[in-house]
């Protein structure tokens, strides 16, 4: 059963324009709506030294690897939190996750508050609210069929 502070690796629409991920990704889990079906997910991107500038923005939330060091990232990243990403929540969504282990509460709960202030006070463009149902999940990553 997937959990929120999970770590999930998959090829997802970054937007309602098409953009797709080319690879997998990291995104984290950050809410389960049990009785709609839907994880409310957002995406990781580690922190490189071309990216490093994004990390500062105030649409991303920076999650270090270390203290307590982390087992669901493998450098120090950030978490978007300016986007709306919810998908359709099925059984084989499970063998996505990196591991059963979850993001740090401190952590976590850093990266859910950031996010729901985010909600609550920024404008974020109806382009940027993503619904993906399972026939779009399963087609985006091959190992699902």
């Amino acid at each position: 059963m997937i959990e929120i502070g999970q770590v999930l690796s998959l090829k997802i629409r970054f937007n309602n324009s098409g953009l797709v991920a080319s690879v997998a990704h990291p995104i984290l889990v950050l809410g389960i709506d049990e009785e709609k079906n839907i994880l409310e997910v957002a995406h990781i991107d580690s922190i490189t030294e071309e990216k490093k500038w994004k990390a500062l923005l105030k649409s991303n939330v920076t999650i270090k690897k270390s203290n307590p060091n982390e087992t669901v990232i493998d450098k120090d990243s950030f978490v978007q939190i300016d986007n709306i990403i919810q998908l359709e929540n099925f059984p084989k969504l499970e063998t996505k996750r990196r591991q059963t282990d979850k993001l740090s509460c401190e952590k976590f709960n850093k990266v859910l508050n950031r996010y729901n202030e985010y909600k609550e006070n920024e404008w974020i463009d109806d382009n940027k609210k993503v619904f993906m149902s399972k026939e779009e999940i399963i087609s985006l990553n091959d190992d699902l069929k």
